[in-house]
């Protein structure tokens, strides 16, 4: 290589090294460094939750409700049968079960709510039952924006997808999926220990929820179904829903088994059914001591305590059967 040639190749070198020397020092005075910015969206997914109630409406919400409104004790032993009583926002005075339901803010009567008292509570949603209906609070309360679900079961299979509907809302499916479970092995149980009984065997059952005047309680009834089930015949099947009924047609009928209510606390029917001067002293049920007394929120109450009930009776017209 001649002397042209090297100074050239010497050059050309310092050259290179002098850019790298910036390069590795972070110093480029001369290069216009250009940021990209990215913008990254994210998603978030919202867990839509869409039931349909007993009046055939269905209701959509992007979640879990946070606040309710428990128009009826059945509706609110549901709530916390499913784990979500710190969502109740407002009762009526008669939901006594369970205790610390006590607790919670009272909205007056169930057959008389204080409807400006559920505006207050701004509740998400109102639980009310098949009484609000036919008075005329549900669709005022509606007419005044708020959202009212009907918790109107007509049997116990009713209350068991009743159960669920009111888990879901709230947000505890799992949970209430979980104890519908549990009440139908004790449902299948009972069916099971009265299975392949004939008709002579099942006992007729005169149910009395008061006594003067005398009124009991016919076919659609709650009771009506759990005296079927737990095999029994109602003397009263021929009447519906709950209903008053002539004192000398009940005695003429003459029923195995009376189960007499107590009526929030009162038990005077039933000291008046179990006297020695009863009307009823020459039925079988009264010549056999098949006169008993039963809780009437246990008994009456659309809730999961029913089977509770269903269990009592079980017990009560075949307790060789079941205990």
């Amino acid at each position: 290589m001649n002397q042209f040639g090297k100074h050239i190749a010497i050059m050309i070198l310092l050259s290179v090294m002098a850019l790298s020397v910036c390069f590795v020092s972070g110093c480029n005075p001369q290069v216009q460094t250009v940021t990209q910015t990215t913008t990254s969206t994210v998603t978030e997914t919202v867990q839509l939750i869409s039931v349909t109630d007993d009046a055939g409406i269905t209701y959509t919400f992007d979640g879990a409700v946070d606040t309710i409104v428990s128009m009826a004790p059945a509706i609110t032993e549901i709530v916390y049968f499913v784990d979500a009583g710190e969502k109740l926002v407002g009762r009526t005075d008669y939901c006594n079960y369970p205790e610390e339901v006590s607790e919670v803010e009272s909205i007056g009567g169930y057959y008389d709510p204080n409807k400006e008292k559920i505006l207050l509570l701004n509740p998400d949603v109102v639980l009310a039952d098949s009484i609000q209906c036919t008075t005329g609070d549900v669709e005022w309360l509606q007419s005044h924006g708020l959202t009212v679900i009907v918790i109107a079961p007509s049997d116990i299979e009713g209350v068991m997808r009743d159960i669920m509907l009111v888990g879901e809302l709230l947000g505890h499916h799992s949970l209430a999926a979980d104890v519908v479970a549990g009440l139908q092995n004790r449902i299948d149980a009972v069916c099971s220990a009265l299975g392949g009984l004939d008709e002579a065997e099942k006992p007729s059952v005169l149910h009395i929820t008061w006594f003067d005047p005398l009124w009991t309680t016919g076919k659609y009834t709650f009771l009506d179904i759990i005296i079927g089930m737990t095999g029994g015949v109602n003397v009263f099947a021929d009447v519906e829903w709950d209903v008053q009924v002539d004192l000398e047609q009940a005695v003429i009928r003459n029923p195995d088994i009376i189960t007499v209510v107590t009526d929030h606390g009162s038990e005077s029917s039933f000291y008046a059914v179990v006297a020695e001067d009863s009307p009823f002293k020459e039925t079988n049920a009264y010549l056999n001591g098949h006169i008993y007394i039963v809780d009437s929120d246990i008994v009456c109450r659309a809730g999961p305590r029913i089977v509770d009930a269903l269990e009592i009776y079980t017990g009560l017209l075949h307790p060789d059967l079941f205990s």
